[in-house]
């Protein structure tokens, strides 16, 4: 996956993560899934900078 294209998926997650509230899916409290997309976006957001810097 490109950098940049990680960096942007970072950030369009913790942005849905923020704005969008999220019902309770398979008995799972919908904050606990704005926790998951919220984590899965700073891993993306983190990982694609530090690839990107390290080249």
């Amino acid at each position: 996956m490109n950098h940049n294209t990680q960096i942007m998926m970072g950030i369009i997650f913790l942005i849905f993560a923020a704005i969008c509230p999220l019902p309770p899916v398979f008995m799972v409290p919908g904050i606990v899934w704005r926790m998951i997309i919220g984590l899965l976006g700073c891993f993306l957001l983190v990982f694609g900078v530090y690839q990107k810097t390290k080249k």
